[in-house]
């Protein structure tokens, strides 16, 4: 508390924040004492990171202390049951056994120990070997099942780690500023191609005009003697014509209107485009994370 300053004293975040790293120093004094006989801290390494680091230095401390603590009541209540043990046997089958095994050849001796210290890694509460053979059998077919599972599990992190490569390099490509950035021309050839279609528009309307007369023409020129049958051919060659050069005409302001339409969702100013951009890039990115998380539940 002697490093607040006075403007802390008008701030109770900072007055908070002064406190706890008070109180956190007094803790981590008072433990550097127990462990080195009075040592503490110098002055000049009182900060904050030095704090942190201490703090979980000392949380470590104390969880491995806790471990080493029952560990050792744990020897000791292990040592207290096999004294009774031995305390609560027939000294006679005590004497009994000791013969026997007084009296083991050197090849009795080792396999009575691999007997006993196969039980023992089984955790089996008999020696027979039948029950020995049982529990054998089933750990390894325990450790191959689990083999199994971890194979298909590092199968699996390979794929995940294959699409997130894949995701990742698809996310940088799409935030680059190539990626959607509009060619330099893009408004010089809007205008033009709007212009152009305004122009055939034009024409479609003068043709058409020109069609309907010519069929007026055609109807007056039905209705006249059969003298009249040649040049009524020439005029129906000459509506045609200009009708395959109306179908012409009409495809192509067409095809102008399709080209116009895929620059239709973005904002002639660049910026602005830049910003439609960005916002269906973040809609994108929580597309694909729906996606995963949906590929997550199906996996899980």
């Amino acid at each position: 508390m002697d490093n607040l300053t006075p403007q802390d004293l008008f701030s109770p975040s900072k007055a908070r924040q002064q406190r706890a790293q008070a109180a956190d120093w007094a803790q981590i004094d008072s433990w550097l004492a127990y462990k080195y006989a009075g040592r503490t801290v110098p002055t000049f390494e009182r900060n904050e990171e030095t704090l942190k680091v201490l703090r979980e230095l000392s949380l470590a401390n104390e969880r491995a202390d806790e471990e080493r603590i029952i560990m050792e009541r744990m020897e000791r209540e292990a040592c207290k049951e096999l004294e009774a043990d031995e305390a609560s046997r027939d000294p006679e089958e005590v004497r009994i056994l000791d013969a026997v095994e007084a009296h083991l050849t050197p090849e009795g001796s080792d396999a009575l120990r691999a007997l006993a210290s196969t039980a023992v890694a089984l955790d089996t509460t008999s020696a027979n070997p039948e029950a020995l053979a049982h529990a054998l059998i089933a750990h390894t077919s325990m450790s191959q099942t689990l083999a199994n599972n971890i194979e298909h599990v590092r199968t699996l992190q390979r794929y995940l780690d294959k699409q997130h490569t894949l995701l990742r390099s698809q996310l940088n490509e799409l935030r680059s500023n190539s990626a959607f950035s509009a060619p330099p021309s893009l408004q010089r050839q809007t205008t033009e191609q709007t212009r152009q279609t305004k122009h055939l528009r034009t024409k479609i309307r003068e043709y058409e005009d020109r069609l309907a007369s010519l069929e007026y023409q055609q109807a007056k020129t039905a209705a006249t003697p059969a003298s009249k049958s040649v040049s009524s051919a020439e005029a129906i060659a000459d509506m045609l014509e200009q009708q395959a050069s109306l179908s012409a005409l009409r495809q192509r302001v067409e095809s102008l209107e399709r080209e116009v339409d895929e620059f239709a969702g973005l904002p002639a100013d660049r910026e602005a485009a830049r910003k439609e951009v960005s916002k269906l890039e973040i809609e994108l990115d929580n597309v694909r994370r729906r996606r995963d998380a949906l590929f997550e539940a199906l996996v899980g």
